[in-house]
């Protein structure tokens, strides 16, 4: 479907997410291994239409809060496919959970006494395995000092304790962070799982009967960056699992990113051009408040010029968001052809962690999104409005 036809429709910003990828992802993780669980990481973009897609396909959800348990309760996600994840749960979170007859991921020892009073029933321990991602340090989750899971230690506690009052431990979970490229770090996370398991097994008598791996497969944003195959990345860390550990067991994959990442792209409307200190601009009509992470990552982009597509390159662009901040710079160097006013600018890749972790700086209402297959659209998002805004403004309301 031709970018101009979406944008004139639903106008821009505009996310928009091919069907087709993410089934493809879907079906990828699927065949890792024929007793896996794949868990959408909701948090990546938290949407009940993508949901409902997913779910049909046998998928569950990864949520964290209540809202994201919402979000997955909307799109009928089964509860024996609900992991609910935090690493500072409320009361309220743990009996929603046990409700919705979630998997509870406990993250911390005084979980395990709230957990059980709260009514949940089925619960994993989360291991912080003390592994250096290679990933920006914002996005490291398993390193010591990590605010998430127990050391090992305190896993094999957690485990006896939540015995110990009757809880159904189920298994362990680890991950070691988003937008990984390489497995190296990812196999000693698995080594440290199993270990963990083999120490509850000798001392405590206790066997697993679930492992979860977690996430995190980075996808490929830039034309020179490298990037894993997301199912064969997780298939290594299966293989090295079941080699490692011989009984018979569940898996889990929690992939977020890598199922919707790449199968989403954010068409802009291109507005003023410039050249100032020798820098040429062209600046479009979103920018950091619906999508952060150039800001908070250093995260890198490619973009082209989605209606004129077949013309050669005429020089190198800095795209600039509309926000009153100089950060406010959605991709460094873009090679473009010599870009007008009215011009459709697309930035592939935006799928994931863009439209979840927007924000209304400025006013700016958040853009659409639209799921395209088969030459059609379908609004999974409407567009915010300013009125939207105002709504929350209890002065000006009756």
């Amino acid at each position: 479907m031709r970018a101009s036809v979406l944008a004139r429709e639903f106008g821009t910003p505009l996310v928009v997410y091919c069907r087709d990828t993410v089934l493809a992802r879907a079906r990828a993780y699927a065949r890792v291994d024929p007793d896996v669980l794949v868990v959408y990481g909701t948090k990546a973009f938290a949407n009940v239409a993508l949901l409902r897609l997913l779910a049909a396909e046998g998928l569950g959800a990864d949520v964290s809060t209540l809202g994201e348990l919402e979000f997955a309760l909307r799109a009928a996600v089964p509860g024996e496919r609900l992991v609910f994840h935090g690493n500072n749960k409320s009361d309220a979170e743990l009996r929603a959970a046990a409700q919705a007859g979630a998997l509870v991921v406990l993250d911390a020892l005084d979980e395990v006494a709230r957990a059980k009073q709260a009514g949940v029933e089925a619960v994993l321990i989360r291991l912080t395995p003390g592994i250096e991602a290679e990933t920006h340090h914002a996005i490291r989750t398993a390193h010591a000092g990590s605010k998430f899971g127990l050391a090992a230690d305190d896993a094999v506690a957690a485990v006896r304790d939540a015995t110990g009052v009757g809880l159904d431990v189920t298994g362990l979970h680890v991950h070691i962070g988003s937008q990984l490229v390489r497995t190296s770090e990812s196999l000693l996370a698995v080594e440290r799982l199993v270990d963990v398991a083999q120490h509850c097994r000798d001392e405590l008598g206790w066997t697993p009967r679930v492992f979860n791996l977690g996430g995190g497969v980075g996808v490929r944003q830039t034309l020179d960056a490298a990037a894993p195959d997301p199912a064969a990345f997780a298939g290594e860390l299966v293989q090295q699992l079941r080699a490692r550990w011989t009984l018979p067991v569940r898996l889990i994959l929690e992939p977020g990113r890598s199922l919707v990442g790449q199968a989403g792209t954010t068409l802009y409307e291109v507005g003023v051009v410039k050249r100032t200190g020798g820098i040429a601009y062209a600046a479009v009509d979103g920018g950091m408040s619906d999508n952060p992470r150039p800001q908070l990552y250093g995260s890198r982009y490619e973009a082209l010029l989605a209606n004129r597509a077949d013309e050669p390159p005429a020089g190198t662009f800095r795209i600039a968001g509309k926000h009153c901040e100089s950060g406010d710079v959605l991709i460094e160097a873009a090679e473009l052809p010599e870009p007008r006013r009215g011009d459709l600018l697309a930035v592939p890749a935006t799928g994931g962690y863009t439209l979840a972790m927007a924000s209304n700086y400025n006013g700016v209402p958040r853009p659409a999104a639209v799921l395209v297959a088969e030459g059609r659209a379908e609004l999974i998002r409407r567009r915010e409005s300013v009125g939207d805004l105002l709504a929350f403004e209890p002065s000006i309301q009756g």
